[in-house]
């Protein structure tokens, strides 16, 4: 999974595709995040945090006997 801002989305779809990975689960965030307070990046990592949880969930362990 890779994080990014909304007008990176794109770039990133690209550049993995470019180097042989066809799906890349991305967690986008608003742009542009660095002139937001705390509070506002504390609610939307509190509302982003389901989404990253679940993709952890479903990586399988290094150790291949099921999810890490």
């Amino acid at each position: 999974m890779v994080v990014v801002t909304e007008v990176f989305a794109n770039l990133a779809q690209t550049a993995a595709r470019a180097r042989g990975y066809d799906r890349l689960e991305m967690l986008v965030l608003p742009h542009p995040m660095e002139t937001r307070d705390r509070d506002e990046c504390r609610r939307i990592a509190d509302e982003r945090a389901d989404q990253l949880l679940a993709f952890l969930a479903s990586v399988p362990s290094p150790s291949g006997r099921g999810r890490g």
